[in-house]
């Protein structure tokens, strides 16, 4: 048996193509019979387990980095390394939160130019970061380049950044800081990394207010 994927416009579908040889009374073989069955949600089904032991995985790493690691740097970087492992992504980064001037800058970042992204301070309320440190919900968007409520234009044009999201951290009722993920690819992420990146946020917000 073999599974074929079929590409179409709008999705992917599944058959799973069996064979077996017809035989005649003396054994020999005198035709093949072909079995062709969708197995499209047996395999949507299949990635959704994975993907779920994956998550699950990234959490107890970041859980143990939180409770065994007493350097705050040190935690952010596990953190930002297995979600963008977990999400086959490149791209991302923590700000933090100084309360002092209400802004936002980059704690630790994977993927950006480091010119880049030392320039960047975001005040509290403005831009896509800024504001899920203000509401403390988090921000999906298909593409960062083409929504005006986002800043820094030219890092974002110059870093080709598409697919984006933005959750907040929090530590008990505030929030401290913004995770942002990002991609080079419009529509790259879905609901459920950002159900995956809130479950982090609150492990970091409580690391970080330690």
């Amino acid at each position: 048996s073999v599974v074929h994927p079929i590409y179409n416009p709008s999705n992917t579908t599944y058959l799973k193509v069996s064979t077996y040889p017809l035989k005649d009374s003396s054994g020999n073989i005198v035709g093949i019979a072909e079995l062709r069955r969708d197995v499209t949600a047996e395999r949507e089904l299949e990635t959704q387990i994975l993907r779920r032991h994956h998550q699950l995985l990234v959490l107890s790493r970041v859980s143990s980095a939180v409770s065994g690691v007493h350097d705050l740097e040190t935690i952010l970087r596990i953190a930002l390394d297995n979600v963008l492992e977990i999400m086959n992504g490149t791209i991302g980064g923590i700000l933090l939160l100084d309360e002092k001037t209400n802004t936002l800058r980059y704690r630790v970042q994977r993927g950006l130019s480091t010119s880049h992204a030392e320039e960047i301070s975001v005040p509290l309320g403005e831009g896509i970061a800024g504001r899920v440190a203000r509401s403390g919900d988090s921000v999906l968007l298909e593409d960062i380049s083409k929504d005006e409520r986002a800043t820094h234009a030219d890092l974002i044009g110059a870093e080709g950044l598409k697919g984006f999201i933005s959750i907040p951290l929090r530590a008990r009722d505030k929030v401290v800081g913004v995770m942002n993920v990002a991609s080079h690819e419009a529509g790259r992420f879905r609901a459920d990394d950002v159900s995956l990146l809130d479950s982090i946020g609150d492990y970091l917000g409580a690391a970080i207010e330690q």
